[in-house]
C-alpha cells in the first residue's frame, strides 16, 4: 500500500521504532517524606519539575540492576570483568564516583544528588560562571554556555570530568566577546540619538 491508500482506507500503520520511557512516576504519589525530599532537591539544584528527579531515578535503577546482576556472578567470570569495568569506567568518566572507588558495590551506593551534581546547570554555578543555579539554567537556555566549541542548551547535560575544564561562554555570546545584546544596542542608540539632539 502507498501512504495515501493507507490514509484513505484508514488502515493503521505500526510504529516499529524502539523506545522506552525515560522517567517513572512514584507508586505512592502523596508520600510526605518523598515529597519534601524532592521539593528540597528541586530548589537546591534549580530543577524545572520533579520529572527531572524521576528521570535520574530511572538511570540509577538501571545502573543498580546491572551492578546487582554482575555481583551474583563469579569475580573471574568474563561477563562480570568486561561489563563491570565498562560500568565503573563510565561512572568515573562522568564523575559519579571518584577514581579510588573501583568496586561494583560502590555503584549500588550511588544517590540522586551524586548524579545531579554532574549536570551542566550545577557545574556552571559551582565554577562561578553564574550567580545562582537558576541564573545558570537561564544562561544555558539562552545559548551563552559552550562545552568546548559546542553550544549546549540542555541544563540536564551530564558533564564528563575531562570536559569540565572546557566549559566557557560561547564565542557568539555577549559574555564571551560576541555581539552585544539587543537591549544594550537599543539603549546605546537612544543615548546616541539624545546626544545628537542636544
Amino acid at each position: 500500500y502507498s501512504f495515501c491508500t493507507l490514509l484513505q482506507h484508514n488502515i493503521s500503520m505500526r510504529n516499529y521504532r524502539a523506545y522506552s520511557k525515560v522517567w517513572k512516576a512514584p507508586r505512592r504519589p502523596f508520600e510526605k517524606e518523598r515529597l519534601d525530599r524532592e521539593m528540597k532537591l528541586c530548589g537546591q539544584y534549580g530543577l524545572r519539575c520533579k520529572r527531572e528527579i524521576w528521570r535520574v531515578n530511572v538511570v540509577l535503577s538501571k545502573m543498580r540492576r546491572v551492578a546487582r546482576t554482575l555481583l551474583t556472578l563469579n569475580p573471574n567470570h568474563q561477563r562480570r570483568q568486561i561489563e563491570g569495568s565498562a560500568l565503573l569506567r563510565r561512572c568515573h568518566d562522568y564523575g559519579f564516583l571518584p577514581e579510588e572507588k573501583d568496586k561494583l558495590d560502590y555503584v549500588l551506593s550511588l544517590t540522586v544528588p551524586d548524579i545531579l551534581e554532574r549536570r551542566l546547570q550545577t557545574v556552571v554555578f559551582k565554577i562561578g560562571m553564574a550567580k545562582s543555579v537558576h541564573h545558570a539554567r537561564t544562561l544555558i537556555l539562552q545559548r551563552h554556555i559552550a562545552v568546548g566549541k559546542q553550544i549546549v542548551t540542555t541544563p540536564s547535560f551530564i558533564v564528563r570530568n575531562e570536559s569540565e575544564g572546557h566549559i566557557a561562554f560561547a564565542e557568539q555570546s555577549p559574555f564571551g566577546g560576541g555581539r552585544v545584546g539587543r537591549v544594550k544596542r537599543v539603549r546605546a542608540n537612544k543615548a546616541k540619538a539624545g546626544d545628537d539632539d542636544e
